[in-house]
């Protein structure tokens, strides 16, 4: 028997990106971009290289998002006055209305998304997909 942990997962993801981007649409945003403010939300005065390193994308695709936070008054880059290459990135008050919103359309997508299991399911899964992540994360430094 093949594994199919791997091919679900993907496969899950990428039904749960396409739902958000959808439902974010009219707003304006993308899941990529959604990540992006979320993980600056917890990594303030993050240097975008360390920011495209959390998020696991080239520095490159990052500075497109960036730039497009920026265009929208959500985001704001700073020299970083320790190396003049860089930039520190930190998220506006405008920024955290706008994550309200799309922290509840992540919350509807998920409601959507597990909708075939129950409660406990969902808790159990939840609490087993953290401890897998949790593992790889530890595995990895």
């Amino acid at each position: 028997m093949h594994s199919k942990f791997g091919f679900l997962s993907y496969e899950i993801s990428h039904i749960i990106r396409q739902r958000f981007n959808k439902a974010a649409e009219p707003i304006g945003f993308t899941h990529a971009q959604w990540r992006a403010l979320v993980h600056l939300s917890e990594n303030k005065n993050c240097r975008q290289i360390d920011l495209a390193e959390i998020l696991e994308i080239k520095p490159i695709t990052l500075v497109k998002q960036i730039d497009l936070l920026e265009e929208s008054g959500m985001v704001v880059r700073n020299k970083d006055m320790d190396d003049r290459r860089a930039y520190r990135l930190s998220i506006t008050d405008k920024a955290h209305t706008v994550m309200e919103e799309l922290w509840k359309i992540a919350d509807a997508v998920e409601i959507e998304v597990l909708a075939a299991l129950s409660e406990e399911e969902r808790r159990l899964m939840t609490s087993l997909l953290d401890r897998v992540k949790n593992s790889l994360a530890t595995d990895s430094s």
